[in-house]
């Protein structure tokens, strides 16, 4: 699906046309270079007084609205996706930002450990390759809001609202196959998707009734009794703890190990809840769907078994159907990586914008450089010895070759470039991979150096 885009063709591919003033799509083309080169920087030193004074008035223009930085961007996603099947994988965070200065527009949070800071929360849809790379496509479609002082009790609509547009967006709606943790888990929320002809993976959270030929029965209890039909060996990751009893309850921290996991599958009859949340629909008394089991017969001791119930819509008939569920399922862990691209490599709750609308725009305008930043990463990891020259600009390239501490090839490959952006952050080669921090901290010192390296070849130059 193409190489990994460089710098200039990621400002063209987002500042082509957006806007019918031709000085703002001029505008948003510089922002775009001007951050892709080194997305962490803040914005007085990403630009000179100028610059940094039109970036303010471009994120607070009242004629620039997000929808419009992002459309190119979804335009090229979407033809990045087209001709096969793909994945939308979804999912929410919040930004916060200390109370230091008071934000116009931002909600708060109520959490002991962000007593006292704003926020606002993003949905963010991201498609993905479903075949086992997983490599990211871009941006499908985002939402944004502010929580007010009570619950609003209608913030899970989200999730059938995400899928509708990112499936329009994308020109979608055969193609695209929803993946979507447990918030998902609603019976509404199942019928609404089977009726409108959504694709969908979705990892149960409630253990519901179903009907069976012996009666009214619970979905976990019937299904531990379906025989295995597949079995695999997977890697599991290592999962650190969030300082959140809630958040490591639900995702235990665990060390990285192996795992040998059963597969298995059924059709069943759901039966409608008693109590329901308000949707704009009538649910039958009953509705049938598929759902894949995955458990680990035997953990090692100490350890949490892997078991997940997937709802979905895609065929079961199949041990490869099934283990082909699965894996949409374990490709969301993408999103996740965006959100870390977005917060560590952009270092977005750091910017100093002073309301909502100029940050939403701002979210907009790195939004694709996140998307980069994570194919990069992700390239380095799926294709390591594919052509590497076309990830970052020929100036960064031309450093990273005089002043890198790692020797690049004559032809370097994404690996190396990834590993030599990192080794400027303080990464040594035999550590592993390198997180989002070093990433960030290695593209901070190549910007420097680059920009030390360019003035002094203009220096040179006019002294010639």
């Amino acid at each position: 699906m193409g190489e990994p885009l460089d710098v200039e063709a990621l400002a063209n591919e987002v500042a082509n046309e957006n806007f019918a003033d031709s000085r703002l799509n001029d505008r948003l083309k510089r922002l775009m270079l001007g951050l892709a080169k080194n997305p962490q920087l803040s914005l007085p030193r990403a630009f000179d007084i100028a610059g940094l004074e039109a970036a303010y008035r471009f994120f607070s223009n009242v004629r620039v609205i997000p929808a419009d930085i992002l459309r190119p961007h979804t335009r090229a996603t979407s033809e990045r996706a087209a001709g096969s099947d793909f994945l939308v994988v979804h999912d929410t965070t919040d930004f916060l930002y200390r109370h230091d200065g008071e934000r116009k527009g931002l909600g708060r949070v109520k959490r002991n450990v962000a007593a006292g800071k704003q926020a606002f929360l993003l949905h963010a849809s991201l498609a993905v390759a479903a075949d086992d790379s997983h490599r990211p496509l871009g941006v499908a479609a985002f939402k944004t809001w502010v929580r007010g002082p009570d619950p609003s009790g209608v913030e899970y609509l989200r999730w059938e609202e995400q899928c509708h547009e990112a499936s329009a967006a994308l020109d979608g709606h055969r193609h695209a196959i929803h993946v979507m943790d447990r918030e998902v888990d609603d019976y509404q929320m199942f019928d609404a998707l089977i009726r409108d002809g959504h694709r969908f993976v979705v990892r149960s959270l409630n253990d519901r009734i179903v009907e069976t030929e012996q009666g009214l029965n619970k979905l976990r209890a019937t299904l531990r009794l379906v025989p295995a039909v597949a079995e695999r060996d997977v890697k599991l990751e290592r999962r650190r703890s969030k300082n959140n009893s809630r958040a490591d309850k639900t995702h235990p921290p665990r060390p990285r190990r192996n795992a040998r996991l059963l597969y298995t599958a059924a059709r069943m009859t759901l039966k409608r809840p008693l109590s329901k949340r308000v949707l704009n629909t009538s649910p039958p008394a009953t509705l049938d769907i598929n759902v894949v089991h995955v458990w680990e017969p035997e953990p090692p001791e100490g350890h949490e078994p892997v078991e997940w119930f997937l709802f979905t819509s895609e065929p079961i008939d199949t041990p490869q159907q099934q283990l082909a569920v699965v894996d949409h399922y374990r490709g969301r862990w993408t999103i996740e990586e965006y959100f870390k691209a977005l917060k560590s490599g952009c270092n977005f709750e750091k910017r100093q914008l002073e309301d909502y609308e100029s940050l939403l725009n701002l979210l907009a305008t790195l939004a694709p450089i996140a998307y980069q930043m994570l194919l990069i990463r992700s390239e380095a990891r799926r294709a390591p010895d594919d052509d590497g020259t076309k990830v970052l600009p020929a100036e960064q390239l031309e450093v990273l070759r005089v002043m890198g501490r790692l020797k690049l090839s004559e032809k370097p490959t994404n690996r190396e470039i990834y590993f030599a952006v990192a080794a400027l952050g303080g990464h040594i080669k035999y550590n592993g991979a390198p997180g989002w921090q070093t990433l960030r901290l290695g593209y901070e010192e190549l910007a420097t150096l680059t920009a030390g390296w360019m003035a002094a070849k203009l220096h040179l130059h006019r002294d010639q």
